[in-house]
C-alpha cells in the first residue's frame, strides 16, 4: 500500500535537506584568512595510479582566501569590456556593493604564444618573503590585537638576506574600504625597505566579478607614491573562484583583466602568481579546468607559482620541497610554451617544512635556473630556515 501523498512529500523534502547538509558540510566553513594563498589546500584525488594518471577527481573546497618603477606610470586603459550578460552575483558578503562586470564574449580571440618583450625583472631576483594584510593591518587583527608585522620588521628581513618584500597592498574587502590597504603603513614599509636595499613588489587578489573594480586597485598600486617612492613591481594573485564559479567565464575574465593591466603597465614588468600546475593537472583537475596558460603567457614577465608542498599529502608523493617545486616549474614553462620563462617559485607554508624541504627547495630553484625563490610567509618562516634559504641564487 502506497503512503498518502502528504507523507511522501515530507519524506522527499527530508531527504533533499539531508543531502544539502551533507554537501555543505564537506566543504566546511570558509577560513578566516580567505586569500592567504590557501587555494591549493585542495583534497588529493581519491585514486591516483601514477604521477600523471588519475582516474577520479573531487571538487576542491572554495579558495579561502605586484609594481612599476619609481617614475610616474602612464594612465590606465579605460576601455570597458563589451557587455553581454550580467555576471553571477558573489557568494560572499565581503564584496563591495555595485554593479557586476559585464560578461565577456566567449569567442574572444586568444593571443599567440610569443615571449613578452624584454623587461626589467630584477625585482624578482634572489631571496624574497611575503607579508599580507592579516599581518600588518590593524583592521584584520582579532580582538583588537596589535599587528604582528610593522615597518620595523624590515630591518630583520634585511639582516636575513631578503632581497624582495612581497606586500599585499590592496584587498577587495569591507575592512579595506579604500583602494589600498592602510597607505599610512605600507608607505613607511616601502621607504624603509628601499633604505635597506630591499625591493618591494605589491600584490593583489582579483575576484573577477567586477573587472573595473579590480583594475582600480591595481592601478592604485601602480601609481602609489610615498616620499616620492613607488613599488618596484606588481603581482596578480590568480586563485579566486568563488564569485565566478563557471571556469570558462572566469578564464575569459582573467584574460581580459590581464590584457587591460598589461596595457596600463606600459613597459613596466608585471608578474603572475598562479596556482601550481601539479595541483591543477594531477592533484585535482576539477579545481580550475582549462587554465589559460598560453593565452596569458605574453602578458606577464615573471611567474611566481604557489608551490606549497606543505598542502600535499605524503601519499601523493608531493609533500616534498624539491619534487613539488621542480615539477611545478617544469610543467608551468611547458604549459606557457616558454621554456625560458622567468620563474620565482613560492614555497612553504605555515612553518610545516623540514630542513630537508628547504634544502630541496633551494636545489630546485638553482637547477631550474629560477630568478629566485621565497617562502610564504615572513611570520611563519622559522628563524633557522633563513640560514638555508640564503643559498638561493641572487
Amino acid at each position: 500500500m502506497r503512503p498518502p501523498l502528504v507523507v511522501r512529500l515530507v519524506v522527499v523534502v527530508a531527504l533533499m535537506t539531508s543531502a544539502t547538509w551533507v554537501v555543505a558540510s564537506r566543504a566546511g566553513d570558509e577560513p578566516a584568512g580567505e586569500d592567504r594563498f590557501t587555494a591549493q589546500a585542495a583534497p588529493e584525488l581519491s585514486t591516483t595510479t601514477s604521477m600523471d594518471d588519475t582516474t577520479t577527481s573531487t571538487a576542491a573546497p572554495e579558495a579561502t582566501t605586484s609594481t612599476p618603477p619609481t617614475t610616474a606610470a602612464p594612465a590606465p586603459v579605460t576601455t570597458a569590456a563589451p557587455p553581454t550578460t550580467a555576471a553571477p552575483a558573489p557568494t560572499t558578503t565581503t564584496a563591495p556593493p555595485g554593479a557586476r562586470a559585464p560578461s565577456l564574449p566567449t569567442g574572444i580571440q586568444l593571443l599567440p604564444v610569443t615571449p613578452p618583450p624584454p623587461r626589467d625583472v630584477s625585482a624578482y631576483r634572489g631571496l624574497g618573503t611575503w607579508v599580507d594584510a592579516f599581518d600588518f593591518s590593524p583592521e584584520y587583527q582579532p580582538n583588537g590585537a596589535a599587528p604582528t608585522v610593522t615597518p620595523e620588521h624590515v630591518d630583520r628581513m634585511a639582516a636575513e638576506g631578503v632581497k624582495t618584500l612581497y606586500l599585499q597592498a590592496a584587498k577587495d574587502d569591507v575592512r579595506s574600504p579604500g583602494l589600498l590597504v592602510n597607505p599610512e603603513i605600507i608607505g613607511p614599509m616601502l621607504t624603509r625597505a628601499h633604505a635597506r636595499g630591499i625591493k618591494v613588489v605589491a600584490w593583489y587578489l582579483p575576484k573577477f566579478y567586477d573587472l573595473d573594480s579590480d583594475m582600480r586597485r591595481l592601478v592604485a598600486m601602480r601609481d602609489f607614491r610615498w616620499d616620492g617612492q613607488g613599488f618596484d613591481g606588481i603581482g596578480v594573485d590568480i586563485e579566486w573562484r568563488k564569485d565566478v564559479p563557471d571556469h570558462a567565464e572566469r578564464n575569459v575574465r582573467l584574460i581580459e583583466l590581464s590584457r587591460r593591466l598589461r596595457a596600463a603597465m606600459a613597459d613596466a614588468a608585471l608578474s603572475a602568481i598562479p596556482l601550481p600546475p601539479v595541483l591543477l593537472e594531477v592533484v585535482n583537475p576539477a579545481y580550475w579546468p582549462d587554465f589559460p596558460w598560453r593565452e596569458i603567457a605574453p602578458l606577464y614577465d615573471a611567474w611566481l607559482p604557489m608551490t606549497y608542498w606543505t598542502f600535499r599529502t605524503q601519499r601523493s608523493g608531493y609533500k616534498d620541497g624539491y619534487r613539488y617545486t621542480e615539477e611545478n616549474v617544469r610543467r608551468m614553462r611547458a604549459n606557457l610554451g616558454l621554456p625560458d620563462a622567468p620563474v620565482h617559485p613560492i614555497g612553504g607554508t605555515d612553518n610545516r617544512s623540514t630542513d630537508e624541504d628547504y634544502r630541496g627547495f633551494v636545489r630546485a630553484v638553482a637547477e631550474q635556473r629560477c630568478l629566485g625563490g621565497s617562502i610564504y610567509d615572513w611570520n611563519t618562516t622559522p628563524a633557522p630556515a633563513w640560514g638555508i634559504l640564503r643559498a638561493i641564487p641572487q
